[in-house]
């Protein structure tokens, strides 16, 4: 008989175990730390850590597991976001943060966890107010509500952003998951929908100019073994009726990561001789604040939140098993 079910964990980084044992005993599990950034630091389906982290880099605010990009998903320029004609120095307890945002190390509010007989559900909040250290640097009263929905063959994770101010908001949302390289360099393959990619310069941050895939290094349309690749791009999502696939072909077993229409871009990290890498979806480019105030709106992806209004989005990782998994 399958169980759903979630566990509060009594350790330092105040872990929520989601789980699901199928009836044909294949065992998932999700571990979220609310302490270190709501953090899904491992994700395991069977006896595989597709998602994996270093607890030792989780409590220094290094980056491992799956970190929540926001409000400005990866690199800002100089340290400083600029928009409707304001500047706003990223800075957080005396500090300048100048990649992957505000709130990938802070520690989050448990709201609900529960586990039913079609999943287990976590819900984490964390809010801005004028008494928040996140204000400074991003002074929009509002909450950023993330809720993980663990289900029978994959994990989903959906944001709820409440601006409660009155001003509109101005945002970046992105997951930066470190998969692990299961099969190896030649036999973990990755495809990802993408139509375009970004020029950079040598501090990754876009110049503003994009140019088409095809037929260049850059084209993952189709699965290609990781090993090929040595990769730290910003690229343009090509449809959001298209997934990303990872092929784990030792184990006989693919990865799915779909999103909701407002993920328009994909970074792609796959740092050579590394044992991870990395396919992060995001609501906007890199720069994102930066490039929308130069003029390059389309391209920049920021997303926008009203005064008493929500901006809702969902990313899912899904399995889909070609041999029977053992334990």
């Amino acid at each position: 008989m399958s169980k759903f079910y979630c566990k509060q964990l009594n350790n330092d980084e105040q872990s929520i175990l989601l789980g699901f044992l199928s009836s044909e005993c294949i065992l998932q599990e999700a571990l979220i730390s609310l302490r270190y950034g709501a953090n899904l630091c491992r994700y395991s389906f069977g006896k595989y850590n597709i998602i994996d982290y270093d607890p030792v880099l989780l409590r220094t605010s290094d980056f491992t597991g799956t970190p929540v990009l926001y409000p400005t998903p990866n690199r800002v320029e100089n340290g400083v976001l600029n928009f409707q004609g304001k500047s706003y120095a990223q800075i957080k307890r005396g500090r300048y943060v100048f990649e992957h945002g505000l709130v990938y190390d802070e520690e989050w509010d448990l709201v609900e966890m529960h586990s039913t007989d079609n999943e287990a559900f976590l819900s984490v909040r964390i809010s801005w107010t004028n008494e928040s250290p996140l204000f400074e640097a991003f002074p929009f009263p509002h909450s950023l509500t993330l809720t993980f929905r663990l289900i029978n063959g994959g994990i989903s994770i959906t944001y709820d952003i409440l601006n409660f101010g009155t001003e509109v908001l101005p945002y970046g949302f992105g997951l930066h998951p470190y998969f692990q390289k299961l099969s190896g360099e030649a036999n973990t393959l990755i495809a990802v929908p993408v139509k375009q990619v970004m020029e950079a310069t040598e501090k990754l941050l876009p110049t503003g100019n994009v140019f088409p895939v095809s037929n260049t290094m850059f084209d993952l349309n189709k699965l290609t073994p990781i090993g090929k690749l040595d990769l730290d791009h910003v690229f343009l999502r090509e449809s959001s009726e298209k997934s990303a696939i990872i092929h784990f072909a030792d184990q006989g077993f693919k990865l799915q990561i779909s999103a909701t229409e407002d993920f328009s871009h994909f970074v792609v990290y796959s740092p050579a001789g590394k044992p991870y890498f990395c396919i992060e979806s995001q609501t906007c480019s890199t720069n994102a604040h930066n490039l929308f105030h130069h003029g390059l709106r389309e391209i920049s992806g920021l997303k926008m939140v009203a005064s008493d209004e929500h901006k809702i989005g969902t990313v899912k990782y899904a399995v889909s098993v070609e041999k029977l998994m053992k334990q």
